[in-house]
């Protein structure tokens, strides 16, 4: 269900369904403990603090509407605004039709802030994985008796701004909720055959262009480091699907390629992962559901630049063909590895993919990864690892990350990094041989295999999952990557010396 925005009523709320909710600045908390506009009981107690710089307030108002105020410290952080909205709005989409939402106090930055926030959580909240059997049937059931909440809006904007905030929040909502409903997916439900389909039906449903690198293509190609990680899968359904959108009308001029590590699953060949590790390996394709989903929001969003979107489709499995430690690999452009540990298939699926990427020269890549579990070791789940070619990408990526309220964390690639991922018969190394700052290793890896003149961005994804939510996302599995990639694609100017190469080949 998506909900729908319309304008607040002039002539107040109508009683039924509906939760009226009104943000405030801080400074307003101390008229309401006066008791002057509402009874000061419900608002004694409240406080705002460094720790929790939003706060909610829920009162009855009357017997058929809740009431919420939100209280808003001054320069608060996107992501402490989100948390704030998740936690004290806990909206229940079966049992509240609507919302009345009223940013008339708040400043227009922190109102856009709100709307936008609120636009996609109202679409994360309706969030359910796919479901099977009875189960399946008894959702189909549910779905019939719920209506499309609706959002009535009192704003400093137009209506016409207010609504284009909304729009690109919902946008990102949905496109989210694809990530999460493609990561949640069972293992024998998205395999690389069927998520090839899907990816087709959705670039047909965009107005995109869709082609498919099958096993003869990439063997064409000379693509051995993706090769390697496929040689134990008998059905061949593998490849690298690449979806490409060429603006209408006027163009921005901008190229940006999207890619994302689409492992269905991982075993982690021979180097097996053993217990609990290998639970929940269904979901090491989530890098490659942000940048499908990205893609589609950009589309729908009417962007102006030219998008390509690679997804690097495979699965890690075991058997007397799969690829070994030592052995050596040749990617297709001409770098050789030697592979060290079987279950560091990621990087090496990529490598070919991020190649491909490269070769129609783009102003911009931006991979996405579940890479390494030493970046979670290093800042948990509540952020992501990035890592780019150029220091002033890097920060972009930190910049935006705060502003939107998918956060991250930037970490060196290169320099004497290099010197762990040295191999005495080949150009380098898949990984080191120990596992400490493996996130920085793998990065530096994949950077043998982008140019150097491309401009590149490698998201090593620990956020995709955080116990109990996080942000905007009240469920574990976040769909985190979306309103980030946006909000870097907002922020991000080529690189002058490309423009100008550019245009002098125009």
């Amino acid at each position: 269900m998506n909900p729908v925005l319309k304008p607040f009523p002039k002539g107040g709320l109508p009683s039924a369904s509906i939760h009226s909710v009104r943000f405030l600045a801080e400074k307003e908390l101390a008229r309401f403990k006066s008791g002057k506009d509402y009874p000061a009981k419900p608002f004694a107690d409240a406080t705002l603090s460094d720790r929790e710089p939003v706060k909610a307030v829920t009162i009855p108002s009357g017997y058929d509407r809740l009431e919420t105020f939100f209280f808003v410290r001054p320069g608060v952080k996107t992501f402490a605004l989100h948390d704030g909205i998740r936690k004290g709005l806990a909206y229940d989409a079966e049992a509240t039709a609507s919302l009345a939402l009223d940013l008339s106090g708040l400043s227009s930055g922190d109102a856009e802030r709100v709307l936008s926030a609120i636009g996609s959580y109202l679409v994360l909240a309706t969030y359910e994985p796919t479901k099977y059997g009875k189960k399946a049937a008894k959702k189909d059931s549910d779905k019939k008796k719920k209506t499309e909440p609706e959002l009535l809006v009192k704003s400093p904007f137009s209506p016409s701004r207010a609504k284009e905030i909304f729009e690109s929040a919902r946008s990102m909502g949905e496109a989210a909720n694809l990530v999460r409903t493609l990561a949640e997916m069972p293992a024998n439900e998205l395999r690389p055959e069927s998520y090839h389909r899907r990816a087709k039906a959705l670039a047909r449903e965009w107005g995109a262009e869709f082609a498919f690198y099958d096993r003869k293509a990439l063997e064409k190609r000379g693509a051995g480091g993706f090769l390697a990680v496929v040689q134990a899968d008998p059905d061949h359904g593998y490849g690298i699907a690449k979806l490409t959108y060429k603006p209408k009308g006027k163009a921005s001029g901008r190229r940006v390629a999207l890619v994302g590590k689409g492992l269905c699953f991982d075993t982690g060949g021979y180097n097996i992962k053993t217990g609990d590790y290998m639970l929940e390996m269904h979901r090491d394709m989530t890098g490659s559901a942000v940048a499908l989903a990205t893609f589609g929001h950009l589309v729908r969003s009417g962007t102006k630049d030219h998008l390509e979107c690679y997804l690097a489709l495979a699965e890690n499995l075991i058997s007397a063909t799969a690829y070994r430690p030592n052995e050596v690999v040749i990617a297709s452009n001409g770098v050789s590895i030697e592979v060290v540990d079987t279950d560091a298939e990621g990087r090496m699926a990529l490598s070919d993919t991020l190649v491909l990427a490269c070769e129609s020269d783009p102003d911009l890549v931006i991979d996405y990864a579940t890479l390494t579990g030493a970046v979670i070791r290093a800042i948990d789940t509540r952020r992501s690892g990035v890592f780019a070619n150029r220091d002033s990408l890097r920060e972009l990526a930190v910049t935006a990350g705060e502003a939107c309220g998918e956060r991250t964390w930037g970490f060196p690639i290169g320099e004497d990094y290099w010197e762990a991922i040295q191999s005495d018969i080949a150009d380098v190394r898949q990984c080191a041989t120990t596992n400490n700052s493996d996130h920085i290793y793998a990065a530096t890896f994949l950077s043998s295999f982008v140019k150097p003149e491309v401009p590149w961005l490698h998201v090593d994804l620990a956020a995709e999952s955080n116990k109990g939510g996080l942000g905007l996302s009240a469920k574990d599995v976040t769909g985190y990557g979306v309103r980030l990639t946006d909000e870097i694609l907002r922020r991000f100017r080529p690189e002058k010396k490309k423009a100008a190469a550019k245009a002098k080949k125009k």
